[in-house]
């Protein structure tokens, strides 16, 4: 069974398979404070040197505080939650995140022994080149809380 649903054939027969039966509610890119459109032109810029195709953006229906961006390769869709979009979270943050989410484009996900993996030792190796690594990851451990009670209020 792990060789059959591991199987390259059998994984791209299972994406078309989301992509057309798949329901993906896509929000707006423009957000109250901050504008995906153009975080992610900028970063494309920065760091990958315009190299990533521009998937679809969008912020999250709802607050959330345990995933903050999710890339959906089957819908090449980068998702930011909503919490984020707030007059007092860095700019840096937001822009790390969608980072985040664009290292998803880079380096796909790799499948070896039935065992997905995402956030390679290539993946986290580029994650720490982006300028304000520290300082974002810094700011959502110190804002976890904060981010869990928006949430919880919707």
């Amino acid at each position: 069974y792990r060789d059959f649903v591991s199987d390259p054939e059998f994984q791209a027969i299972a994406v078309e398979n989301k992509r057309r039966r798949g329901r993906k509610s896509v929000g707006p890119s423009k957000g109250d404070h901050f504008d995906l459109e153009h975080i992610f032109g900028k970063v494309n810029l920065i760091y990958f040197e315009n190299e990533i195709p521009k998937p679809s953006l969008s912020w999250s229906r709802r607050n959330t505080f345990r995933r903050l961006g999710h890339y959906d390769s089957a819908h090449n869709l980068i998702t930011v939650s909503r919490s984020l979009d707030d007059p007092s979270v860095p700019k840096h943050v937001v822009e790390y995140i969608v980072y985040h989410e664009m290292l998803h484009i880079k380096h796909p996900t790799r499948y070896r022994n039935g065992r997905r993996y995402n956030h390679t030792p290539e993946f986290r190796r580029d994650e720490r080149k982006f300028m304000y690594f520290d300082k974002a990851e810094e700011w959502i451990d110190r804002n976890g809380n904060w981010l869990k009670r928006k949430a919880k209020r919707g």
